[in-house]
């Protein structure tokens, strides 16, 4: 039930219980049951009629749908044959309110090999990680290796993946004093991953 209508109706509900249980009370007066059915009756027919437009609208609705949805493919035919009588001239389709898209440019494997740089970060005590800007890459994947013989501090260890970022620098805070660290970066983008560059190390 609408609302607005189902509380104006609920009080004169009320009111007739009211009268119909108080009868001497109401006896001489001009207000009566039967003039708070009456108010009801109207409510309710004009809630019926809403409700009947409702079910129209949604009909029409249904149809709009339908039809519009056969009008753009008549649209789309006759704008074809638009830009083929204009030979695909943007300027030319102007007039016809068509906008050519632009051709998607398919992406490559990133080819760039990567440099990396570590210095001291000024604002702790982890490094501060650096790479260059590669206008092919949508993100750069790191890798980090901890060296664990310190007899041998200049073998490459086990790279394992540390994190993947859209920022050419990030600071790494995760570091123990006496321990060598290794990073090593590709650039990375739809296409696929581009080579990994070299091991660049730095002992805390």
């Amino acid at each position: 039930m609408i609302k607005y209508i189902a509380e104006i109706s609920s009080k004169f509900k009320g009111l007739k219980n009211g009268m119909e249980k108080n009868p001497i009370v109401w006896k001489n007066q001009t207000d009566t049951p039967e003039k708070m059915q009456e108010k009801i009756d109207i409510l309710d027919s004009i809630e019926k009629e809403i409700e009947s437009m409702k079910e129209q609208l949604t009909i029409k609705q249904i149809e709009a749908h339908k039809l519009c949805s056969e009008f753009d493919e008549y649209a789309i035919r006759v704008t074809s044959i638009a830009i083929g009588l204009e030979g695909n001239n943007q300027l030319r389709l102007m007039p016809y309110g068509i906008k050519l898209r632009k051709p998607a440019v398919k992406k490559s494997i990133p080819t760039t090999i990567l440099h990396v740089s570590i210095s001291d970060d000024s604002e702790g005590s982890g490094y501060l990680i650096t790479t260059q800007y590669d206008k092919s890459a949508d993100l750069f994947e790191w890798q980090k290796g901890v060296a664990t013989d310190s007899t041998k501090p200049n073998i490459i260890p086990e790279m394992k993946f540390f994190k993947k970022t859209t920022k050419t620098s990030f600071v790494d805070n995760d570091v123990k004093n006496g321990v060598k660290y290794f990073y090593r970066v590709r650039s990375v983008n739809a296409a696929g991953e581009g080579p990994w560059s070299e091991e660049v190390s730095r002992e805390s």
